[in-house]
């Protein structure tokens, strides 16, 4: 063998020997790792179906309002007197006389005041759980929509006593119910509680 053949033959000898040492390395990710990726792929499509709901309820309410022509009115009961907070605007919803709005107002509070006993059910067990609420009177703002039919739709509670006292009271209010209005109506009082 000629020198020039023996150098080639020594260099690829020696580049076998240096592959036959390397070994391969695997690369494997950390459990933390991979938890992390789950759970944002998790959360990633949480969000997707959460946008798809959020645009499937938004479309449904310009429908509704669309077809109903409805238009909220809404009527704050202050003492004696009845404030209209907010008239419906444009064309759709019929305008409402004086005279029944008074007397739809008049309605909700007879509703109110009969049910005074059922609400101070509701605000005897929110103090059992709450001992703040036992030294002083509160002044409960309670505002509830009903349909054109008299239906009622819901009802919310100002101050927040806590998750008992709102679902006592929403039970209290999903059996009220009044005379047929030519619109969707909300009605505000304020109502006093005080420890018995």
């Amino acid at each position: 063998m000629s020198r020039a053949h023996v150098v080639p033959l020594v260099l690829v000898l020696g580049s076998l020997a240096a592959l036959a040492a390397c070994k391969s390395t695997e690369v494997k990710d950390r459990p933390e790792t991979l938890a992390a990726l789950e759970a944002c792929k998790e959360q990633s499509a949480k969000l997707a179906d959460k946008d798809r709901l959020i645009q499937t309820y938004e479309a449904e309410l310009a429908r509704l309002k669309l077809e109903s022509g409805n238009q909220e009115l809404t009527l704050v009961i202050q003492g004696d007197a009845l404030v209209i907070k907010s008239r419906p605007q444009g064309g759709g919803a019929p305008a409402i006389d004086d005279a029944v709005a008074q007397a739809l107002s008049r309605d909700y509070i007879a509703l109110v005041n009969g049910s005074r006993g059922a609400i101070q059910k509701c605000y005897e067990q929110a103090l059992k759980k709450n001992t703040a609420l036992q030294a002083r009177t509160i002044s409960m703002t309670v505002s509830s929509t009903f349909q054109g039919s008299g239906a009622h739709v819901r009802s919310s509670f100002q101050p927040a006593l806590g998750e008992a006292f709102d679902a006592c009271m929403k039970s209290v209010a999903s059996r009220w119910k009044l005379s047929a209005a030519p619109q969707t109506m909300t009605f505000q009082a304020t109502v006093s509680l005080s420890p018995s």
